[in-house]
């Protein structure tokens, strides 16, 4: 009984149809985008042993044979190092076979911060049907949908009538739809491509998986007249090694990040990757590869040069006679640095806070102790953090010597191993800059015991490092 009327129950039959359902489905796979198919998996016992497993697995498959219809086509390629894997086809009976053979495979050993697996490891990816077409039909379908948008053009109208210019009105739709319509359901690339949501459904709803959501916002933006266009983004950096299998064989879930790209003031910025904290023109996909949809073109997503990821840092250290020192610390942050902070900060309790600085206070020393509150400024960029302590004994005085350590040791790459036999993979590039001044005691000269400048480049273009070691010859600095 759902209510009573009259002392007359109204029950559940009476308003609606009752049934026992099945299970709300909560995924598919498909080939080509333009049907399902069946997967296989094979899964490893915990405690069992990986190569033997994987032989067995092979003899398996050999008593099965891996058969399509002879008209569907297949996209294959070996991984790993060339020679290891053997593959050959033939078409039998109305059905093409296609087999994959490898012997003494080399045993590898176990290392950590590793590459994906097929820039390195003898295998076979495949891909059933035709990643040209996929694409196409995939822009097709987004496109659509995004033109199944009445309200959504209503909405959007609404938001920019007040903007002062285009950036400011695409940072509104931005926001809207950040704040707005929450993220759920399971990747795009795991659902066929005809159960992408309509533009209105999405805004009706409130939630969307993250194709929908660019769907959403190429429709709002589309309806501004800021002409919009669709980016796949992976999480690939451009290197040598990747570069070459990745773009002759973008598989769907290396390419699964659905970005809108709109020009602002003659700057490619990136929606859907940040939220209503971040600046237009961060990304969160900043260095990494994406494929344009449009024209199928390759690019790498760029985050505006003001916008890219970097934090500075200033020390100030004001040192008695004694060893006593008063630190400053000030900390800026650019990019995806600001938009973290600058949400925490905004969504951080009191009590939190209070916590958050204690914390910093005990990172200088666990002798520490603070001078005033810690303040922070985010309501312009780049954000600020910047707090004062007190440290006893922070440096050593000793006669005519006094001796400390500088507040930050920076650190390039945190290798575990003078050696390794399989690639070193640093996925994330990052920008700091340190900057200490000393102020010392009446009478002391600073005497730097540091090492010279150098820089370091990595192998393949994977990367710099610069340690600029400036002296100066002045009493502070």
């Amino acid at each position: 009984m759902i209510a009573a009327r009259h002392g007359v129950p109204i029950r559940v039959s009476d308003v609606a149809e009752v049934a026992i359902g099945s299970e709300i489905r909560r995924g598919a796979v498909t080939a080509d985008g333009k049907g399902e198919v069946v997967m296989g998996l094979g899964f490893m016992l915990m405690g069992e042993n990986t190569h033997q497993v994987t032989w067995a697995m092979k003899d398996r498959l050999e008593e099965i044979k891996p058969t399509l219809p002879a008209n569907v086509k297949v996209q294959t390629v070996n991984t790993g190092p060339a020679g290891i894997v053997t593959s050959s086809s033939s078409d039998v009976s109305g059905s093409h076979v296609y087999q994959w053979q490898s012997q003494k495979i080399p045993a590898l050993p176990a290392e950590g911060q590793l590459p994906p697996e097929w820039s390195y490891l003898a295998g076979v990816d495949y891909f059933a049907g035709d990643m040209k077409a996929y694409l196409t039909e995939l822009n097709t379908t987004l496109l659509d949908r995004a033109k199944q948008s009445a309200k959504v053009g209503e909405t959007a109208k609404k938001l920019v009538a007040d903007a002062k210019g285009k950036k400011a009105g695409v940072k509104a739709i931005r926001d809207f739809v950040a704040k707005n319509i929450r993220h759920g359901g399971p990747s795009f690339t795991e659902l066929p491509l005809n159960e992408l949501s309509a533009a209105d459904t999405t805004l009706k709803d409130g939630y969307g998986h993250a194709a929908d959501r660019a769907i959403l916002l190429h429709a709002m933006l589309s309806a501004a007249g800021y002409a919009p266009e669709f980016v796949l983004a992976s999480g690939l950096p451009p290197v040598a090694g990747i570069t070459n299998v990745a773009l002759a064989f973008p598989m769907p879930q290396s390419f699964s990040m659905p970005l809108v790209r709109v020009n602002v003031d003659g700057v490619a910025c990136y929606l859907n990757d940040t939220d209503q904290y971040a600046e237009l023109g961060t990304t969160g996909s900043d260095g990494r590869m994406a494929i344009t949809l449009a024209n199928q073109s390759f690019d790498v997503v760029r985050a505006a040069p003001e916008f890219r990821d970097k934090t500075e840092t200033d020390y100030s250290l004001s040192i008695s006679d004694t060893g006593k020192t008063r630190v400053g610390i000030t900390r800026r942050y650019f990019g995806n640095a600001f938009n973290g902070k600058n949400r925490y900060f905004a969504e951080l309790p009191p009590e939190e806070r209070r916590r958050y600085y204690q914390e910093l206070v005990s990172d200088v020393s666990q002798g520490a102790q603070p001078i005033g509150e810690l303040t922070t400024k985010f309501d312009s960029y780049p954000g600020e953090e910047k707090f004062t302590v007190d440290v006893d004994r922070y440096a050593v005085v000793d006669g005519r010597y006094a001796y400390l350590d500088l507040p930050y040791t920076p650190s390039l790459f945190p290798l575990g191993a003078d050696s390794r036999t399989l690639p070193l993979y640093v996925a994330n590039s990052y920008r700091q800059t340190v900057t200490t001044r000393l102020d010392l005691p009446k009478g002391f000269q600073r005497v730097a015991l540091a090492p010279e400048s150098e820089s370091f480049n990595a192998p393949d273009g994977a990367g710099k490092g610069d340690r600029p070691c400036p002296h100066d010859d002045s009493g502070s600095g």
